[in-house]
């Protein structure tokens, strides 16, 4: 079936060769990624499609995360009308892949109902580049610092327009990824991981709202229409383009596009030779910064001029470690402290590699609950700050250090406030700001907002639109909660802090069917056979007591929270205090949240339970929260 061009499945018809699909007589436009998961789908035979064949199909020759995978699979779900009126296309295999449920007929060129192949193939209203022809697909820059010099253009465009009747009020704008003109599919992978830093440059201006690198990807090589994108994002701008290398010369061609009217308001092309690479960031940084100086503060000028290494190797190695450490798993952690190293050991000034190894050592800490590396990550976040005090990030790392390791509540809020003002625009900063310390503290209302505000940075994604839903649970919002859970669940069922949240939120509501599911899909999801085996043989009971009770033996399978927790959930007062202090005497990470964690309500008011919380630094507020259920665990909200 490989070879096939032409299919028909359901009321679905599809032509490979033409890129087309149709429903009935009417045209569905996919994003290009989109149509090409459909496609493996089709030509799979009704097999499983394992999510890694799918992202090795779809994306040959760029590395990305699942989460780009299953938002394709989203995006193609709701455009097929998947799941209506009961009607079911593609079948999720919960951690392996997806299924195509439907019937596939193949059909030959020629065949009544097939469309004619010169059809026209660029849906209604798309946008051309200068050419006349090309698509709009957004993709990557060949190269970082090209990029730089349209993406600062573009932020001139901004300020300086400011004012005029097209531009004056424009306050947000998403940079969409560059198409890549050239014939090496290996730029890809390389723009892709500048792009982090070209966005972090222009979100350092306060008075402009620039989308993440996270939720502007979604859109590589899409067909959407401007407006739908930019109402999506939240934008009143997007900035698109392409970039071509011909021999030594490189050639960029961007424009600045007011998203809601689909409106033109500046474009301009850039030519510069390869040797002039590395150069050219400060130099039109520099330019750009004459042109709109009444608009920046003396720091964001000498920010947005800085480059952060001059070393193209370093630079690379510091790329691939941020890629890997955005994955949040234990194995791509340990990948990342490897290039990030490597970027250090090329450039030992390299300020942003050490912050970047911060994080890895502190995400590392709480993956494997304890505190082993923390003191890790003290070093690489101030050895960075050493290097450059105005790096956002390291502030955000060291922040993330003083709360787990030293429990200095107001030194974390120092680096989290000084984090955001040099970098307003940071979701990471918010999202750490919001989760790590405000939640803790009991400061709902603050950390809903932070966490809010991270989402509108970076709205598609998971792990913000879970931790969200984490915050409204601890303010006890708990329908609310559960409807940002939903959210979740509807791009990514298997998205694996999702079940532990949803366990909690079941457990609290006293529905032991739901809890049990969901316990026993984060036991697999995590690897634990052991824990997934003891819940199958307690499935038939029905009482808490005698599902709980395999954990207080010494020979328990490991469990998601605390053991702790077990004792509290259980009335074993005695039991829970004993082991809250020995979480406190080895500075477990659970301990930050013992002031705001349901699990503990019902030690609120007795005497050592407090003395704990005043040692961690917390004051006890015995009327702050009402209810019970299992305590958050740090290493699944990060």
């Amino acid at each position: 079936m490989a070879g096939k061009q032409l299919f028909e499945f359901g009321t679905f018809r599809l032509d490979t060769l033409d890129r087309l699909i149709w429903n009935g007589e009417e045209r569905v436009d996919l994003p290009p990624k989109v149509f090409d998961t459909l496609v493996a789908l089709v030509r799979s035979g009704g097999r499983l499609v394992t999510k890694e064949e799918l992202i090795r199909t779809v994306w040959p020759d760029v590395v990305v995360e699942e989460g780009s995978l299953n938002q394709a699979v989203y995006q193609l779900r709701k455009a097929l009308h998947d799941g209506e009126e009961g009607a079911r296309l593609i079948e999720t295999v919960p951690r392996q892949g997806y299924r195509l449920l439907a019937a596939v007929r193949e059909r030959e060129a020629g065949e009544p109902g097939l469309p004619a192949q010169n059809e026209q193939r660029e849906p209604p209203g798309a946008v051309v580049l200068n050419t006349g022809t090309a698509r709009r697909r957004s993709r990557w820059a060949w190269a970082a610092l090209l990029a730089v010099a349209v993406l600062s253009t573009a932020l001139f465009s901004v300020m300086w327009l400011r004012g005029r009747t097209d531009a004056s009020t424009l306050r947000s704008i998403a940079v969409l990824p560059l198409q890549n003109l050239s014939t090496d599919p290996n730029q890809e992978f390389f723009a892709e991981g500048m792009t982090d830093e070209l966005i972090t440059r222009l979100a350092q201006v306060r008075e402009l709202k620039v989308v993440s690198k996270t939720s502007v990807m979604q859109y590589k090589g899409t067909r959407k229409k401007l407006p739908q994108i930019g109402q999506e994002l939240g934008v009143d701008a997007v900035v698109e383009g392409s970039v071509l290398r011909s021999g030594n010369r490189i050639r960029i061609t961007a424009q600045l596009i007011r998203a809601a009217a689909d409106r033109h308001l500046w474009a301009r092309s850039y030519e510069f030779d390869m040797g002039d690479l590395l150069s050219v960031q400060a130099r039109v940084a520099e330019a750009i910064t004459r042109e709109i100086s009444l608009n920046l503060t003396a720091g964001e000028r000498a920010r947005l001029e800085k480059a952060s290494t001059a070393n193209t190797a370093a630079y690379d190695a510091y790329l691939h470690g941020r890629h890997a450490w955005s994955r949040r798993n234990e194995k791509d952690l340990r990948a990342a402290v490897a290039s990030f190293q490597q970027a250090i050991d090329l450039d030992p000034n390299f300020a942003s590699a050490y912050a970047g190894l911060a994080d890895c050592y502190t995400l590392l800490a709480l993956w494997a609950r304890h505190n082993a590396v923390f003191p890790d990550a003290r070093v690489a976040a101030q050895k960075a700050l050493d290097l450059d005090d105005g790096l956002a990030e390291a502030h955000t790392s060291l922040a993330a250090v003083k709360v787990y390791l030293d429990w200095d509540w107001a030194g974390a809020e120092r680096e989290f406030k000084r984090a955001l003002e040099l970098n307003p625009n940071d979701p990471q900063a918010h999202h750490w700001y919001g989760n790590m310390l405000l939640l803790p503290l009991g400061r709902h209302a603050e950390a809903i907002r932070e966490m809010r505000r991270a989402l509108e940075l970076d709205p598609f994604s998971l792990i913000l639109t879970a931790d969200l839903g984490c915050a409204y649970y601890f303010a006890r919002r708990y329908d609310t909660a559960f409807e940002q859970y939903r959210k979740v669940q509807a791009i990514d069922p298997d998205f694996v802090p999702l079940h532990y949240y949803l366990l909690q939120y079941y457990q609290t509501m006293n529905r032991y069917d739901e809890w049990f599911h969901e316990s026993l899909e984060y036991a697999r999801a995590e690897g634990h056979a052991d824990w997934a085996e003891t819940l199958e043989r307690l499935s038939p009971k029905r009482d808490w007591r005698s599902l709980l009770a395999p954990w207080t033996t010494p020979d328990a399978p490991p469990l998601p929270g605390s053991l702790a927790g077990v004792y509290a959930l259980l009335g074993d007062r005695s039991r829970a205090l004993t082991k809250l202090e020995e979480y406190v005497r080895l500075r477990d990470p659970v301990c930050i949240y013992l002031k705001t964690a349901p699990v503990w309500d019902s030690l609120r008011s007795d005497r050592g339970f407090q003395q704990l919380e005043r040692r961690v630094g917390l004051e006890p507020e015995v009327s702050d929260v009402a209810g019970g259920n299992a305590s958050a665990s740090p290493r699944s909200r990060r």
